[in-house]
């Protein structure tokens, strides 16, 4: 799916004239006869309603019908009502509305939906790939109009934010790596006024952190069975089970639906990972209540280790360096193995974890609020995992507003910088990595000083609603960058956990319900009932550092050969001759390889653009993507 969205405006008009048009090409029109939204979408990707002067488009994943945003509409007021219709609109999609010349648009709060942005000829284009308007920039420039200087070509300063591990704050994360294309913010939605001006605007807050445990628990159960059963129309799907609770739920959600579901579960290298017996263990309990499907185990040695380089320079994300570097090849290898089943869509559980694992700063918000419960929670988290008085400390008192605290990163991100955990963070501060090049460190510091200087806002005052709100757009970014991949093998890569009502629904339950104290108490009391009870009080799982030693002993030489024409060293980012020890010498500290899978990624993302005579001349998006003819409608 890709469109491009514009304003009612002469100069967008002209711009959506120039998009070369395939029988696959869709246009959907302002009622001046101007182009509104010009792109590919297969039928089940699309919604639509009008009523009177107002039309929505859900572009995506939904239960809801035709009759149901009928129904919505008839009951909005005007656009800024929109935003009360996400608790009635279950899935992951795009909402494109209109009245009149008057446009809103917006993505998902976790970003697997996520709209981008740039300005050509004086107005503002949206879109939902960022390489898309990236290239419909470089035709404005090649066509005479105006904007600003080498748009849509690669970013070195947004690629050298990249290299951040474990990944760049929120202000820097909304650059994209193409000059002048931004990302919408998932708390704002896009809008343009009848006169084509642009502006963005806050349609979503955290809510208060307020409900029991009962009711809490019922809330999730609801929003995610509602989320998974949004995904069940097809006759076949597949899922991971993993033997986790959050896969597990997952897949015991979909099996009360009637579709074929397939499972997969990976073997584990370690003999000491018990995952492959939770999973066996969950597949014969799944096969006592699904109506039909099958699990498949699938062996280390028939797939690709991880940090398996691309077979193919391009089989990598176009939007920018991809999350999951280091399993992109298994992951691909698992959709055509799935494809070859039946699915064209496929359920993971990324997510669970980012929502409901207790964290340490629900104690330094609930202290905000009722110090003598927060200490006495902490005090049982001492018991269960022991931390010093002085750290306990800090995580009950301790912080800073949002902008000091990113004034105050641009001080520790010295590379290999080791990070003191302190509990009171507003997000996971990152760090250079060591073979960062000193002028790619001073940039970053430069763009933290410059994102603290403009004051944003955090997701919410509350440091534990942001870090959640913050953790599952970067769980989102990560499941966006595989659908990337996989939808290449003809199945789609959805993620239940990251819709907005199940996101909401963690959001909501109670501060000293989300305490450190093992498992993930919220998720195991909603699915009490629905997944098998061991699997319910399953402890932490083990690390797959045995995975990850043996791909890169593996592919050793393969990383290293990308050491003698890095890309990015070309762009003066990083110091080739400090990464090659670590890519070719034994690591036994996994937590030293933790800054590789950023630098893999933007460099294995350089190497597939297109060589600079052609980048420079790359045609606008629509000549170059296409939907088989048989889906147009």
């Amino acid at each position: 799916m890709d469109f491009l969205v514009f304003p009612d405006h002469p100069v967008a008009a002209r711009l959506a004239a120039g998009l070369p048009r395939t029988p696959a090409t869709h246009t959907v029109a302002h009622p001046s006869g101007r182009p509104w939204i010009v792109g590919h979408w297969r039928r089940e990707e699309l919604v639509t309603a009008r009523v009177g002067p107002r039309c929505a488009m859900l572009l995506g994943t939904t239960s809801a019908t035709p009759d149901d945003l009928t129904h919505l509409l008839h009951r909005l007021r005007d656009l800024d009502g929109l935003a009360e219709l996400r608790h009635e609109l279950p899935g992951s999609f795009f909402l494109l509305a209109c009245t009149g010349a008057e446009i809103r648009s917006r993505g998902s709060l976790s970003a697997v939906r996520r709209l981008h942005r740039t300005v050509l000829g004086g107005i503002t284009i949206v879109g939902n790939r960022p390489q898309d308007l990236a290239a419909l920039a470089r035709a404005a420039a090649a066509a005479g109009l105006p904007g600003a200087p080498r748009t849509g070509t690669v970013d070195e300063e947004a690629l050298a934010a990249h290299l951040l591990a474990p990944g760049a704050p929120l202000p820097l994360a909304q650059r994209t790596p193409w000059r002048a294309v931004h990302a919408v913010p998932p708390d704002r939605c896009a809008a343009h006024d009848p006169a084509g001006r642009y502006r963005e605007l806050r349609w979503w807050r955290p809510p208060e952190p307020e409900l029991p445990l009962p009711d809490a628990t019922e809330a999730v159960r609801e929003a995610l069975s509602a989320a998974v059963h949004a995904r069940t129309k097809r006759a076949t799907l597949s899922a991971d089970l993993t033997g986790g609770l959050d896969s597990t739920s997952i897949c015991f959600l979909a099996a009360r639906e009637g579709t074929e579901l397939i499972t997969t579960g990976w073997e584990g290298r370690d003999p000491a990972d018990d995952d492959p017996l939770w999973s066996a263990h969950s597949a014969y309990r799944l096969s006592l209540v699904r109506r039909a499907g099958r699990h498949l185990s699938l062996p280390y040695t028939d797939a690709p280790t991880w940090y398996t380089p691309p077979e193919h320079p391009g089989d990598t994300d176009p939007a920018g360096p991809l999350a999951a570097v280091r399993d992109a090849a298994r992951l691909v290898h698992q959709a055509h193995l799935v494809a070859a089943f039946g699915s064209r869509m496929h359920l993971t559980g990324v997510g669970g974890d980012e929502l409901f694992a207790p964290r340490p700063l629900a104690l330094n918000s609930l202290a905000r609020g009722d110090l003598r419960t927060a200490v006495q929670l902490a005090r049982r988290a001492r018991r269960i995992a022991p931390q010093s008085l002085p750290a306990t400390v800090r995580t009950l008192l301790g912080g800073r507003s949002y902008p000091r605290w990113l004034a105050a990163g641009a001080d520790r991100i010295a590379p290999g910088a080791r990070r003191r955990p302190g509990g009171a963070d507003w997000e996971e501060m990152p760090a250079m990595p060591p073979w960062a090049h000193p002028d790619a460190v001073a940039t970053v510091r430069r763009l933290l000083r410059e994102a603290a200087a403009a004051a944003p806002e955090p997701f919410d005052p509350l440091r534990a609603q942001h870090e959640v709100a913050a953790a599952a757009v970067r769980a989102g970014e990560r499941v966006r960058g595989i659908d990337a991949l996989t939808s290449g093998c003809g199945v789609t890569y959805e993620a239940p956990f990251l819709d907005d009502a199940v996101i909401e629904a963690a959001l909501a339950v109670g501060l000293a319900d989300r305490v450190p104290g093992g498992g993930k108490p919220v998720l195991a009391a909603a699915m009490r009932g629905t997944v098998p009870g061991p699997v319910l009080g399953r402890g932490r799982r083990r690390a797959h550092s045995a995975e990850l030693h043996a791909g890169l002993r593996r592919n050793r030489r393969a990383l290293a050969a990308l050491c003698e024409d890095s890309k990015l060293a070309a762009l003066g980012l990083i110091r080739p001759e400090a990464l090659r020890p670590v890519l070719t010498s034994l690591q036994p500290d996994t937590g030293a390889l933790r800054p590789l899978d950023p630098t893999l990624a933007a460099e294995f993302w350089l190497r597939a653009l297109p060589p600079p005579q052609a980048y420079d001349a790359l045609p606008s998006p629509a000549a170059r993507l296409s939907a088989p003819a048989a889906e147009n409608g």
